[in-house]
C-alpha cells in the first residue's frame, strides 16, 4: 500500500516535469523556454513530433497513471468511475506517445517554431505601433 502511494506520487511528479517543460518549449520566450527547446533538440530528440506530441503525451501518461495508482491505493478499484477517469486518459496518452513516433507532418500550430514565429510577429507589430502610433501595416486598412 505505501509502495503504491509512493509510486503514485513519484509518477505524478515525474509527469508534471515534461508537461511544464512542454509548456515552456511551446509558449515561452524566456530562458526556461529556450532551455526546454535546446534540451529536446539534443539527446532527447525522437523525431519531428517530439515536442509537439511525444513530450505532452508521456507527461500525461505519467501524471494520469500516477493519479490512477493513488486512486487504487485509496480503494477505488477498476470498476469505479474514478479509476476510469484516470485510467482512460493514461492509456490514450500512451497510445498518442507511441503514434507520435511516426514522422507525420502536423499542423503548424502544433510546433514550437510556429509559436516562436507568431510571438516574433506580434512583438514586431507592437514595436511598429509604438514607434509610429498606428495599426497601419501598409495595406491601407487602419482597423
Amino acid at each position: 500500500m505505501s509502495g503504491q502511494i509512493l509510486s503514485g506520487i513519484g509518477c505524478v511528479l515525474l509527469g508534471t516535469f515534461p508537461l511544464v517543460a512542454w509548456w515552456f518549449a511551446m509558449f515561452s520566450d524566456s530562458d526556461w523556454g529556450e532551455a526546454a527547446r535546446e534540451m529536446l533538440d539534443g539527446a532527447f530528440n525522437l523525431g519531428r513530433n517530439t515536442v509537439a506530441v511525444i513530450e505532452p503525451a508521456v507527461g500525461g501518461f505519467l501524471f494520469f497513471g500516477g493519479m490512477l495508482l493513488l486512486a487504487q491505493a485509496a480503494g477505488f478499484d477498476g470498476e469505479d468511475p474514478v479509476a476510469l477517469v484516470f485510467g482512460v486518459p493514461a492509456l490514450v496518452s500512451l497510445v498518442v506517445a507511441v503514434l507520435g513516433l511516426i514522422p507525420v507532418r502536423l499542423p503548424g500550430w502544433m510546433y514550437p517554431e510556429w509559436h516562436e514565429e507568431r510571438r516574433w510577429r506580434r512583438r514586431e507589430q507592437a514595436e511598429w505601433e509604438a514607434k509610429y502610433g498606428s495599426k497601419d501595416e501598409g495595406d491601407g486598412r487602419t482597423d
